[in-house]
């Protein structure tokens, strides 16, 4: 393997700039009471990921773009507020009953608010704080430092085997730097294999000498994006943190994306 040692990247993390304004990161505490989503509050009710799905698809799918979905969750939340508010309890409590009998794949604004519930929920996975899935090039990232020899999963095990094994390799690589690095070595791979608007810097090439490893790492990334990842935590304050992986997302409900979705 020529994956770096902990030790190695520790001593290049201590050249590194860091972050500033960010306080010390605060325990993460998990929203969800029971089950394996947590809800999401608007209008003074809790609202389960099919609850919000149905509520976008009826009132809000033509106010937020097909293409890509909005630029911001706060986007997001805002069209559940508005939709709930029009709805009404009763009448989307039959409107939900409705959107659970919609196949995502035959409808495509059904796959779109399912995908938009989806991150959502997981903004709000932690109190005081924002989160989301790593992008591909963190993905990327978190499997080159992963001390788990990957290429002995490629072909020698059954494919849904070889990606639950993805999942806790990159659960772990994702651990082995400091949040704030690997968000710039994200940023910084996703440029170099899908050309963005910056050079990669010094620490990119120093903790990431290997260019076939981070060309098949991120191939892997952009190629199975359906596997869950770690949550990317933002606290209020502004720290970073790496939160817990969830369950994975239904089908038709969430794709890895090259750029960050806050």
């Amino acid at each position: 393997m020529n994956a770096s040692t902990p030790g190695r990247l520790a001593a290049l993390y201590a050249h590194a700039p860091a972050a500033t304004g960010s306080p010390d990161c605060p325990p993460l505490r998990e929203r969800r009471a029971s089950g394996a989503w947590p809800t999401v509050p608007a209008a003074g009710l809790a609202y389960s990921p099919v609850d919000v799905a149905a509520a976008f698809f009826e009132t809000g799918a033509d106010c937020l773009p097909v293409a890509g979905g909005p630029a911001t969750t706060d986007a997001l939340w805002r069209t559940l507020c508005e939709s709930v508010n029009e709805l009404g309890p009763v009448q989307h409590a039959t409107c939900t009953a409705d959107f659970r009998q919609l196949d995502p794949a035959e409808f495509e604004e059904v796959g779109l608010c399912h995908r938009w519930a989806y991150r959502l929920v997981l903004s709000l996975w932690y109190e005081g704080a924002r989160s989301r899935p790593l992008t591909i090039g963190e993905t990327a990232v978190a499997l080159y430092l992963s001390t788990t020899d990957r290429h002995a999963t490629t072909g020698s095990v059954p494919p849904t085997v070889a990606a639950a094994l993805r999942v806790r390799q990159v659960a772990a690589g994702a651990r082995l730097a400091a949040p704030d690095t690997l968000v710039r070595l994200g940023a910084d791979l996703s440029a170099e294999f899908a050309p963005g608007a910056h050079r990669p810097g010094w620490l990119y090439r120093q903790a990431l000498p290997d260019y076939t490893r981070r060309r098949a790492c991120f191939h892997l990334a952009r190629a199975d994006r359906a596997q869950p990842t770690p949550l990317l935590v933002r606290h209020d304050g502004g720290a970073l943190a790496v939160g817990t992986t969830p369950p994975a997302p239904a089908p038709h409900t969430w794709t890895r994306t090259l750029n960050p979705e806050w």
